[in-house]
This record gives structure tokens, sequence and C-alpha cells, in this order.
């Protein structure tokens, strides 16, 4: 269940369509991108499953290939790193490094991969809808319409797993769902035993510039009909 890079060439290829102008083109590579990745992530534990396979693929501490880093990391940016990896199997966290702070992941390989091909699109999107929008606005209303966007983003991965989920039906989750159990519960002993991290703290944004960015994120919907992932798929 090692990162497979015939799936991660499939998710790039989805999200360079993204490129186009099109919204709606953009919209629907990355609801495909997300919808692969999820549905690729089950089928590798149903087999798994089936013939009682321990994973190779190890949780780990990726301090040293972060997400991202900077003498000072955005908030919008820290809240996007925790929604990604927690659609897809991961913890991010933020660590700081002396001259600067790291955004950085936990979980395995092929998790953290996933994660790092939607974080480079989305980042660049969230940043075009933020200037398309806000044009004259100062920081603080642009951090709050990143964070809106996010809150939509993380709605729309919740969807897609839902979605997903929902294609294998249940004699293929009862065995699907103690390996999702295990992996979960591995990487929260991963987490308190190494890094022992502390609390995040709450942010305060503008409510009216994150309720505009929730709004302006319905653009990028990760959310695609099943058959529409299947002509794309394995």
């Amino acid at each position: 269940m090692t990162a497979d890079p015939a799936l991660l060439d499939r998710v790039r290829k989805l999200l360079a369509l993204a490129a186009s102008p099109n919204a709606h083109e953009a919209a629907s590579a990355a609801a495909l991108a997300q919808t692969l990745i999820e549905r690729h992530r089950l089928q590798a534990w149903l087999d798994a499953a089936e013939v009682n396979d321990a994973d190779p693929d190890p949780i780990a501490d990726a301090r040293d290939a972060p997400l991202d880093t900077g003498r000072r990391i955005r908030k919008w940016k820290v809240v996007l790193a925790g929604a990604l990896a927690a659609a897809n199997g991961c913890v991010a966290y933020t660590l700081d490094r002396g001259k600067d702070m790291a955004i950085v992941l936990v979980g395995r390989g092929r998790d953290r991969a996933a994660v790092a091909e939607l974080w480079s699109w989305l980042v660049t999107r969230i940043e075009w809808l933020s200037a398309t929008h806000g044009a004259g606005r100062d920081r603080a209303w642009h951090e709050a319409f990143r964070i809106g966007c996010v809150s939509t983003i993380a709605d729309r991965l919740a969807a897609v797993s839902a979605e997903v989920r929902s294609e294998f039906g249940e004699a293929a989750l009862v065995r699907v769902d103690p390996a999702v159990r295990a992996h979960d519960e591995a990487l929260a002993r991963f987490v308190d035993d190494r890094l022992k991290l502390g609390k995040g703290r709450g942010i305060r944004v503008d409510a009216w510039a994150w309720a505009e960015g929730r709004t302006a994120a319905e653009t990028l919907p990760l959310h695609a009909k099943p058959n529409a992932a299947r002509t794309l798929g394995r």
C-alpha cells in the first residue's frame, strides 16, 4: 500500500486541467482528484484486508520535507493543511525551526503525497479567489476570506468521502472499517507518543470576509458524481 505513481500522475493531470480559466472545469478537476484518491485508499485497504497483509508504508513525521515554510506561516494555510490532512489520514502541525516556521505532515507516505498534490493546487486557487474578490482589501480581510474558502473546501472533502464510501457497499465496508480504525488509532498513538503537540489556539477573523470566502469557494466544490470519476478512474 505504498504511494501509487500512476494514481498521483492521474491526480496531477486532473489538477492541470484546473489551470483553465473556466471555473466549471477547475471545480470538476479538483473533485475528480479527491474522489480518485479516496477510492484508491479504500480499495487498497479492502485488498489488504482480504489477504490479511500488514501495511508496509509506516507512519512517519515528515519534518524533513515540510508542506510549507516561511518566517511566518499564514493562519489560513495552517487551517487548509489541517483540513487536507484530516481528509487524507494524516495530521498537520506547525514547527518552529528557529529562523522560520514549517507546516509538517504526519502520516503514511502515500497519504502525505496525496495531501501535497491537493495542497499545491488549492493554495494557488484560494490566493486567486482572494485577489479576485478582495482588490483593495487589507491583509486581515484576505486572511478571513481565505479561511472561509477553506471551511467550504473542508465540507466538500467530507462530502466526497461519504460518496465514495457509499460506492463500496456494506459488505466491503465491514472489512474496510477495522483497517481504517486501526490506522486512526496508530496515527493518534504516534502523535501522542512522539510529538507531544500543544493545544492549538482559536483563530479570530472578520466574519463578513469569512462568509464571502465560504461563498466564493463554491466555485471550487470538491464534490463530483461517482460516474464521472469512474470514467477517469482505475
